[in-house]
């Protein structure tokens, strides 16, 4: 039985992360020459799983595998069944339980994940999660675990201790959490001649004032938070029979990321790869860390080929530099995502990533990505050889994967490119917009939707037409529901009303549509 939880008093957000989904851990299994379970006929494990935020939206998506979640909150497992119930899933279940219960008896899984639970509970729960993770796990399963880490987390630790100092004289966790934050912007205040420790106070202050009241108490407030080295954690995992397989975001693997002189340097003075990953983090003072791991018979091959690629679908959010990228030899085109940066001059390439643009957020299998990509970039140039001009556009692509400027894909996404008559959100998403604006989409990406693109998901049912849903914004304006203002002054005409709600209901399921909110 499930003992009371400091999340019953209060609840954690449930969100979505889709670091942890199996596509993900799937994909990069393979990268490393791996053989991992069929995502779409898998059984996956979430210990610590909240209300379900993360793992109902993966068993509604794959319907013919089977998932399981435990929380040691009552109040959260009961809140994810109800959702469960509400949707209509019916390969999910959630237990109130703790993570000292599981056993052989709750036989193997394919895929184990452990988000934000490490850190945070005691170290025979620890030792209980990498246990799990090796006797529960099936020969060729992935499992993932995620961490507070040294050195990044000394500095962080020292604000959470000063916290918690003073809000351990209050006995109410929405007390103590108010307590912390005056207390933190006190300090802050009273330091500001203190050089780097007040530039500290100053940016965790800032940090945790952004961050929702569960977020700062369960990370900073509650009894346990143990922060790890890297190569201390991977010492656990290997004494229970795992091994380092990578990183849930791969990317942060590259030595490419540092000026080339530290990159050498790295490189140079590490004897493999758990010494490379520490010393990293040495570099970067990380304070967070998403590992993959697997059985230590497996044989994950570290010198990396594009040819994992084959079997594979790719898709990528990645937008050009110019409307119309020119696709001929030699002139550079930008692609970019957030604040990673691509410069593209091979003909083939850029038309791969064009072809990716206009699919996305739909995924496409890399052989019909190859064809269209060639055949549009002998359109506009001649190619010496085809195989040479795939090969090379294949080792492109493949070094996007690396990068993050493209997602890899086991099965494709479940949303729609094209705009319809008759919109239809994702169910999981429709669902979540009835009770809040956060959403997840057919990539396991949390969106936060402005209050009228929140109503136009819940509107889109795929039976409304647009204009039935300009319609329905409409009625709400007449009978008072709905305020609308144009060069500042109230809007107050019929007829200019619509114009104006058309325009902007367009706007909405355009971003919609792009945020693979939309059903297929």
């Amino acid at each position: 039985m499930a003992a009371v939880s400091s999340y019953d008093d209060l609840p954690y957000t449930s969100l979505a992360f889709p670091q942890t989904h199996p596509d993900r851990l799937a994909t990069i299994a393979r990268i490393f020459a791996l053989t991992p379970p069929d995502i779409a006929a898998c059984r996956v494990l979430e210990l610590g799983c909240a209300s379900g935020g993360n793992l109902i939206p993966m068993a509604f998506n794959l319907p013919r595998s089977e998932f399981v979640g435990i929380d040691l909150s009552r109040r959260q497992a009961e809140d994810g069944r109800s959702a469960i119930r509400d949707l209509g899933v019916r390969n999910i279940r959630i237990e109130a339980a703790s993570i000292l219960d599981v056993d052989e008896s709750w036989g193997e899984f394919d895929y184990i994940i452990c988000h934000g639970v490490f850190s945070w509970v005691e170290e025979a729960v620890q030792d209980k999660i990498l246990a799990i993770a090796a006797r529960n796990l099936t020969a060729n399963g992935v499992a993932y675990v995620s961490y507070n880490t040294y050195p990044g987390w000394h500095l962080r630790e020292m604000v959470r201790h000063m916290m918690r100092y003073h809000a351990g004289q209050f006995d109410e966790p929405r007390e103590q959490v108010e307590q912390a934050r005056a207390l933190l912007t006190f300090l802050a205040t009273a330091s500001k001649d203190g050089g780097p420790y007040n530039q500290l106070l100053v940016g965790e202050a800032e940090r945790l004032n952004r961050s929702p009241d569960s977020y700062l108490y369960h990370e900073h407030l509650e009894r346990s938070n143990s922060p790890i080295y890297f190569h201390q954690f991977i010492d656990r995992a290997e004494r229970a029979g795992l091994q380092f397989l990578s990183e849930a975001e791969i990317s942060e693997m590259l030595t490419s990321h540092f000026p080339a002189s530290v990159a050498s340097t790295l490189e140079r003075i590490s004897p493999d790869l758990l010494h490379l990953e520490q010393y990293m983090d040495f570099v970067r003072n990380r304070q967070f860390r998403q590992t993959l791991l697997c059985h230590d018979a497996r044989r994950p091959r570290r010198a990396l080929s594009s040819e994992v690629l084959n079997g594979l679908m790719l898709s990528s959010s990645a937008v050009s530099d110019t409307a119309a990228p020119d696709l001929s030899p030699g002139v550079p085109v930008v692609f970019t995502i957030g604040s990673k940066r691509a410069e593209i001059s091979s003909p083939a390439t850029k038309a791969a990533l064009v072809v990716l643009m206009e699919r996305w957020p739909c995924a496409i299998d890399v052989v019909e990505l190859c064809e269209l990509a060639i055949e549009r970039a002998t359109q506009s140039s001649t190619v010496a050889s085809l195989q040479e001009t795939r090969a090379s556009m294949i080792d492109h692509l493949f070094g996007g994967v690396m990068y993050g400027l493209i997602e890899p894909h086991t099965q494709p996404p479940r949303c729609t490119n094209r705009p319809s008559d008759a919109p239809r959100a994702h169910p999981v998403a429709a669902f979540q917009a009835r009770k809040g604006n956060l959403v997840v989409n057919a990539h396991h990406t949390m969106f936060e939707l402005d209050a009228l693109s929140t109503e136009v998901l819940k509107l889109a049912d795929g039976r409304r037409r647009r204009d039935e849903m300009v319609d329905a914004f409409v009625d709400r304006f007449e009978r008072g529901g709905l305020t609308l203002e144009q060069g500042g002054a109230p809007v107050t005409d019929r007829e200019a009303a619509r114009a104006m709600l058309s325009e902007r209901v367009e706007q909405a399921l355009a971003t919609l549509l792009r945020s693979g909110l939309l059903d297929s």
